[in-house]
């Protein structure tokens, strides 16, 4: 096994979580798209080990591992996948200090070594190597109790090397077995096993800000940040998602005794219409929607939530370019024009087995791909072609005089007698006196003429 581990020295701060193990979940879910097996140990947990062992004032900081061995066939050898991740963590604002070693327990060792050193001091893929590398290291790094390292001082030892070097049996009845056990999992002698973090089934991050802001677009950094760890959530899962809630959390106060307090939270659901797991789309369409919202009170905590989970839409271009790439940008665009002008304005249509124009179809959610029409609607004889049909459809039709001048036609249309709305009609298409074409019928059971469409 070959782990990665990542020394967080602010990450509360950083994060901007209300807790230390909330904002560890957060980043270990989104490293969870690197590995299948990650572990994080809270910074409290060993304050009292390494913190006091070591004679450190401050608190020793957060640890995240990762195992990487299964993960070189994905992501390609080990100092190319830890220079992605460093990248990765810089843009998300985290400060870290990053090492691989074949165990975690030496791997949190090398995260000590100063960053203005060699990268590869801090990269050791062998047992070998490791003991190398451990062996110039100070002896005060080792995470043994604060008695135990000091008899080892007052001896003359002052490297890991030199402790490495006594006899096992000696150490053993001097200090005890713990001691030993943990100096076999440091050179990866002995498993070192780590609790793994498992994924959530649910969705929920939030970052809490320094001071109440009072206008939506300034929600749009921090938002930044929030979907770059939530893509890497779906990653993980090898999900997407089709719609996700941000909740924008309001200051508790009463303005006076007889108004009420402020609302606790304003809800923003951002859609899409095909599922998606991009962080800058997701970005793209929070902005949209931001932008025309007027807040309700000043702002000083932001939720991304999401509950429901499903398939990514992959679209596979063929060998020439393929019409892959204008489908995701139709896709993208409807997104837009949703998060712009809301979701009741923006309608697609869904063909119906009907034969009566103004029931043929029907308003649904825009969507890109043609499946839905396609099962709905077979598609017609290539012996018998369907006859022209306007751009235009009237809601419903419109009475007018008889026109003067019918170009094509009768089309006789004669249906819905089963559910009590049945037609006799025959169609023409017709000029009218300015010109435009319209497509018109006489219904033979009132003997009136109707306008049903236009040619545009």
């Amino acid at each position: 096994m070959l782990w990665l581990c990542i020394r967080l020295p602010a990450l509360v701060r950083e994060a901007h979580a209300a807790s230390e193990r909330e904002a560890l979940e957060r980043l270990a879910a989104w490293a969870y798209q690197w590995s299948s097996l990650v572990s994080y140990r809270p910074g409290a947990e060993t304050a009292d080990a390494a913190g006091a062992a070591t004679g450190a004032a401050e608190p020793a900081p957060p640890l995240l591992w990762l195992e990487l061995g299964a993960s070189r066939a994905l992501f390609g050898e080990p100092a190319a996948l830890l220079a992605r991740i460093k990248r990765e963590l810089t843009r998300l604002g985290y400060s870290h200090a990053c090492a691989i070693a074949p165990s975690p327990t030496a791997a949190a060792l090398l995260t000590r070594i100063e960053e203005k050193r060699c990268v590869q001091e801090r990269c050791v893929l062998t047992r070998g190597e490791l003991r190398t590398r451990l062996a110039a290291l100070p002896l005060t790094w080792l995470e043994l109790p604060a008695e135990t390292l000091e008899a080892l001082r007052s001896a003359g030892l002052a490297s890991i090397g030199e402790v490495l070097a006594l006899p096992t049996a000696a150490l053993a009845r001097r200090f005890g077995p713990q001691s030993c056990q943990y100096l076999a999992r440091l050179t990866a002698a002995a498993s070192d096993p780590r609790p793994a973090f498992r994924l959530s089934e649910s969705y929920r991050a939030r970052y809490e800000f320094e001071h109440e802001l009072r206008e939506a677009t300034g929600l749009l950094f921090p938002l930044q940040r929030l979907l770059q760890e939530f893509q890497g959530y779906l990653r993980a899962r090898d999900c997407a998602v089709q719609r996700f809630t941000l909740e924008l959390e309001h200051p508790a106060r009463t303005v006076a005794v007889t108004a009420p307090a402020a609302a606790a939270a304003t809800a923003v659901m951002i859609g899409l219409s095909t599922p998606a797991r991009s962080a800058a789309h997701f970005l793209l369409l929070a902005r949209e929607r931001l932008q025309s919202i007027a807040l309700a009170a000043p702002v000083r905590a932001l939720t991304l939530r999401a509950d429901t989970f499903t398939a990514p839409s992959i679209m596979q271009s063929d060998l020439f370019g393929g019409a892959a790439q204008p489908l995701g940008e139709l896709s993208q665009l409807l997104d837009r024009l949703r998060a712009r002008l809301g979701s009741e304005s923006v309608q697609g249509f869904q063909c119906l087995a009907d034969h009566r124009p103004e029931r043929a179809y029907r308003l649904v959610a825009p969507q890109t791909q043609a499946a839905q029409t396609a099962a709905a609607t077979p598609a017609p004889s290539a012996a018998r072609p369907m006859a022209a049909r306007p751009a235009a459809l009237l809601p419903q039709p419109q009475r007018i005089e008889a026109p003067s001048t019918l170009l094509h036609g009768p089309e006789r249309i004669e249906s819905g007698w089963w559910d009590g709305a049945g037609v006799v009609r025959d169609y023409y298409v017709a000029r009218a006196a300015d010109g435009v074409q319209q497509w018109v019928f006489h219904d033979l059971t009132d003997d009136a003429w109707y306008l049903q469409g236009l040619w545009v």
